[in-house]
Order: structure tokens, then sequence, then C-alpha cells
């Protein structure tokens, strides 16, 4: 399976909508300034992969973003979910003729281009499969590739990990899990903040090569400000 065959499924709220968990440390404008960053380092690394990229919002500034990168955007009426945005992706992708479908969310700070290839490749020899990537505490569904993209509905909602194995159980596919570092790190509560941050300043020093996007580097310069004591 070539990684053109693959559609990346990219669903965004409404910027001010995004991470209201943050909002404890960061102002409306600064969530949605984030929201726009993590979009931006979301598509530049997928862009690197050759996938085709599909963006679902309400937000005329997520187009804007996903035209600055070549995406495809696909309007929504208003911000009904993520599985709402996906089913309306999942219908482009049949009608467009994609083999594949991998849905992204815009808040992974480490995402890397060969890890979505990875992903892929773990799809490689299944016809029909899901590959999962879980969130770092296994109760979320950090990257989720379906083969073909309807071979399951996806269930973003309470505990999306275990719920997408069972859906992939009940249709009689395997599902491959992935469990890839970079991709289980997202970011929702100050304290993953206070990780992020801590990780860029690794970086800094030589320690590890992560956390270099826009955001990762956003999120660690408000964190610095304020005395690094985000929890």
């Amino acid at each position: 399976m070539k990684e053109e065959d693959t559609f990346a499924i990219v669903p965004v709220k409404r910027f001010e909508n995004s991470k209201t968990r943050l909002s404890p440390i960061l102002t409306d404008g600064e969530r949605a300034q984030l929201a726009g960053l993590m979009l931006g380092d979301t598509l530049k690394a997928l862009a690197a992969t050759g996938v085709r990229i599909v963006v679902v919002s309400s937000d005329g500034r997520a187009k804007e973003v996903a035209d600055l990168h070549g995406a495809t955007f696909l309007q929504q009426g208003s911000d009904s979910g993520v599985n709402s945005a996906v089913a309306l992706a999942d219908a482009y992708c049949k009608k467009n003729g994609a083999v594949a479908s991998i849905v992204v969310p815009q808040d992974l700070p480490l995402l890397d281009a060969k890890d979505i290839r990875r992903i892929i490749a773990t799809a490689a020899e299944d016809e029909r499969c899901i590959v999962i990537c879980p969130s770092v505490r296994y109760d979320g569904t950090n990257v989720l590739l379906r083969r073909p993209p309807a071979a399951i509905k996806t269930h973003y909602d309470s505990n999306s990990y275990e719920m997408h194995l069972q859906a992939a159980r009940q249709a009689g596919i395997p599902a491959r899990v992935a469990l890839i570092e970079r991709l289980m790190f997202d970011v929702d509560t100050p304290a993953d903040v206070a990780e992020l941050a801590m990780r860029v300043e690794k970086n800094k020093q030589g320690l590890s090569a992560v956390a270099t996007s826009a955001a990762a580097q956003f999120l660690a310069k408000k964190c610095r400000k304020s005395g690094g004591v985000f929890r």
C-alpha cells in the first residue's frame, strides 16, 4: 500500500473551542493561537509522508492553514464532534478511492512523519484491518488507521481505545496496536504542558531530538514565563 493511497483525516474544532482544559494557563486568544500552530505542525508532518490530507472543520481559519499545506478542506456546519467530522471525511475518502484512512488529531506535538509511515506499513499486508496507537493513559485513541476507511465506525467518546478494539473484534478484522511513544503523547492538561516544556529544554541541550514544533515552542515559552509551575 502506497502512502498516496492513504487519506489522513484531521478533525479540527473551532479554534476558540480547542484545548479548554488549558484555560487555567492560557487565555482564549492564546488557545486559539495554539490551535492554529498545532494544525500547521500536524499538516507539515503529514505532508512529508506523501499521504493525501483532509481537514474537516467549521472554522475558516482551519481552511486557511489547510490551503497553505495543500490539504483538502471539508466544511462542517458547526462543531458537532470528532465522529461526525470523520464520517464526513469517510464519504470523501470513499468517493475518491482511498485504500485506507488514518485519523490524526492536531494535538500531538511530537508527531513525526516516520511514525506515520510506520503505521501505514503495519497495515500493508492486510486487506482489512485497523492499526491503533493509544494515548499514554490507554483511554484514548491518538492515531487510527482503517483499511478500508469504512472498516469500522469511529468512537471518539469515552474510552475510545477500547471501543475501537471492540469494534474491530465485532467486525472480524485484525487490530494491530502500535505503541509509538511520540504518538502516544498529547497535550490536554497543564501537566502535559510542563512535560512538553521539559522535553523542549532537553532538546536544546542536545539530549533529545524531539519537541521542535512551533506549538511545542509556544507552550514551552509560556511555561518558562510562569516559572515552570504548571501541574
